[in-house]
């Protein structure tokens, strides 16, 4: 007596011969972490009915293109660009065939690490008359916020060629350097996915090289100019009590004192002075 195929349809063992049903509730989760940019991924879970045939392998297919296989759940699908929104479906297989589609899962959104940044540009500007009376000598660092990966930038890092490095969550900053040096910077953003690739060099800088004071000659006269020290450092008023006339008739010259330095009294030829006191 012949049997059919149909039946006891009730047991899982009649039933194996047969493709499997359609798979039940799909669901996906953004991969987000460490992801690099454009190359996003995506979780997919899901399930066979309980009275299904038994599967051999499944296929996810994104609404963007994407595809993946695996033999059970969950299966990684790879390859979205940064931004993308898919929703997913699932065929299950065995030898007797494949199911129906299923049903598609909700979208998502696919993030990754920022984008690769451009190189940053440099620059080393003459620096004002106060920073240079401290000795400061710098190099300014400028970039332009990279995409992001779907997820906002929380900081960037830049490092020199001569090993100084920092972070900031500015698109600039102020690098203190060594007058006269030269070098390259490099930038990478960051999100919560993690660190984007380091951009490219800049080009090369030489940092400004401050000399804290220069003289000229005075007049027609060719000496060297005089050497001079801060009147805080010796705790008097400069000229309080001193005036001083030159031994012979010229035009006294005229100068600028430098930010808030002035020069000690000095003594040599062709200048003599006295106390006032004296006089």
């Amino acid at each position: 007596m012949a049997i059919g195929k149909n039946l006891g349809a009730n047991s899982q063992s009649s039933n194996d011969f047969l493709e499997p049903f359609a798979p039940i509730n799909v669901t996906a989760t953004n991969v987000g972490t460490d992801r690099p940019y454009n190359d996003g991924a995506a979780s997919v879970s899901f399930e066979l009915p309980a009275n299904s045939p038994a599967a051999t392998s499944y296929e996810v297919t994104a609404s963007t293109g994407e595809t993946a296989t695996g033999s059970s759940s969950p299966i990684v699908v790879t390859g979205f660009d940064s931004g993308d929104t898919p929703t997913f479906t699932v065929v299950a297989s065995n030898d007797s065939g494949d199911s129906p589609a299923s049903s598609a899962s909700s979208a998502i959104t696919i993030t990754t690490v920022p984008a690769t940044m451009a190189a940053p540009s440099v620059s080393s500007p003459t620096p004002s008359a106060a920073t240079n009376a401290a000795g400061a000598e710098q190099d300014v660092v400028t970039w332009t916020a990279p995409a992001n990966g779907g997820s906002a930038i929380t900081n960037y890092h830049w490092t020199s060629s001569d090993g100084k490095s920092g972070d900031t969550t500015e698109l600039s900053v102020t690098v203190n350097q060594e007058g006269g040096t030269s070098q390259t910077y490099t930038v990478y953003a960051t999100n919560g996915n993690g660190d984007g690739a380091d951009s490219p060099a800049s080009s090369s800088i030489t940092t400004f090289g401050f000399t804290p004071f220069s003289f000229t000659p005075f007049g027609n006269f060719g000496f060297t100019p005089f050497g001079f020290v801060p009147f805080s450092n010796f705790g008097f008023v400069p000229f309080g009590n001193f005036s001083f006339t030159p031994t012979f008739a010229f035009t006294p010259f005229n100068f600028t004192p430098f930010g808030n330095f002035a020069f000690t009294p000095f003594n040599f030829t062709p200048f003599n002075f006295l106390p006032s006191f004296l006089k």
